[in-house]
């Protein structure tokens, strides 16, 4: 069959689903991701067939970087250009050949896509969003909601289609000569189910979720056997304790080298050393030296087995690589769903207790605490290997297909 999968967002939203390609062209299928077009390198390195497109909304994402709640209030009006952008790169996709798209929410067009191909339509999502739940609030919510508001806060899933509802009726009709008005993701979900990529040992699913919304496991890319470290990583790892590893993937800061500063400060207070990822946070601010080595990026399944714990932000896919390696983590979360699973890493037994600020001391203490939290980490890593959300997805695409046939 022929695959199509939609997404967009940072690193974290994209990967998931280039791991998925590649399984399903592992298994003799042809399977496509279409996603913003700076990843176009990201897909060459997993081996996935890849459509870029228009990715200028990362532009106002970068400008509102420390710009204040005022922007971030304002920027609904300021992203109507760039998602329109978005939508237009989209259409192009309704003369591919397909026998099913697998879309998120925020893809805003990808049921449209489906619709207009004339084949099924599967939502698919990274975090839970949907169905609503009184078990837990939304990860979106604020982090003290109270448990009789919890299913509430689900309304906040709906807010990502809501203000673009207007632009995307008019696109259908324009572009793509469908009716105006658009299914709604939930209402997809509700009539066939959704494929939650994330693993039940993580956060099972609640008594109240039916079986077709169940977390089927992680989609994630195996550690690649022709990668090598640099010689100089490679020395640096050998040569003394394994160090704590330190990134915030594409989060962006306001002030790397101060927080750069922080970081290396909180590693040489706790006696640890560091190999510290810049990412779009920047942390190349600071300066390597004997006990702290600076890189890029480095491939999490290949590094992370050879580490002592990781500081992180708290995005579920880095939550993902961590529990696969079996390591312990320290979360610093930025925004959004970060302090969900910051939460919930601590109630696993593998994070101690939050950084909401990242200070030097804050993480001298947290690192002290991290050694004592292996074993946990050892035994979700153990759990974790009989998994495989890539095959349960794509059973589930296969039936979807079987069935639309």
């Amino acid at each position: 069959m022929k695959v199509l999968l939609l997404t967009t967002g940072s690193r974290g939203d994209v990967q998931p689903f280039l791991a998925l390609a590649r399984g399903l062209t592992e298994a003799g299928h042809e399977a496509t991701v279409a996603a913003p077009r700076r990843f176009a390198a990201l897909s060459a390195e997993v081996g996935a067939e890849f459509v870029g497109l228009d990715d200028s909304l990362f532009v106002l994402q970068d400008e509102l970087v420390g710009a204040g709640t005022w922007a971030a209030v304002t920027a609904a009006s300021r992203a109507r250009p760039y998602l329109q952008r978005w939508l237009d790169d989209l259409a192009s996709l309704a003369g591919t050949r397909a026998d099913v798209v697998v879309f998120t929410q925020k893809t805003l067009g990808g049921a449209s896509i489906a619709e207009k191909l004339g084949v099924p339509a599967i939502p698919a999502q990274l975090i839970p969003t949907v169905p609503a739940t009184s078990a837990f609030a939304s990860p979106l919510a604020p982090a003290r909601t109270p448990r009789a508001l919890a299913r509430l806060t689900w309304s906040l899933s709906d807010a990502v289609e809501r203000p673009w509802r207007g632009m995307v009726a008019r696109w259908r009709a324009e572009r793509l000569g469908l009716a105006s008005r658009a299914p709604r993701f939930a209402s997809l979900v509700a009539a066939g189910g959704i494929l939650s990529a994330w693993s039940p040992r993580l956060l099972p699913a609640p008594s109240d979720w039916p079986a077709s919304a169940a977390p089927l496991g992680f989609w994630t890319v195996p550690a690649a056997p022709d990668w090598h470290a640099s010689p100089a990583l490679e020395a640096f790892l050998d040569d003394g304790p394994p160090p704590v590893l330190v990134g915030f993937g594409s989060m962006t800061h306001r002030d790397p080298a101060a927080l750069a500063a922080e970081v290396v400060a909180g590693l040489r207070r706790a006696g640890r050393r560091g190999l510290i990822v810049s990412g779009w946070a920047g942390l190349g601010a600071t300066s390597a030296a004997e006990d702290i080595h600076v890189v890029d990026a480095v491939p999490f399944a290949s590094v992370l087995p050879r580490v002592a714990a990781i500081v992180h932000h708290g995005g579920v896919g880095t939550v993902a690589a961590a529990l696969r390696a079996g390591v312990p983590q320290v979360v610093h979360p930025f925004f959004g769903d970060q302090p969900f699973w910051a939460r919930r890493l601590r109630e696993l037994g593998v994070a101690p207790p939050t950084l909401s600020t990242l200070t030097a001391d804050g993480l001298a203490a947290s690192l002290a605490q991290v050694d004592a939290l292996v074993p946990a980490a050892r035994r979700i890593r153990a759990a974790l290997a009989g998994e495989d959300g890539v095959a349960a997805a794509r059973a589930r695409i296969e039936a979807a297909v079987g069935g639309h046939g």
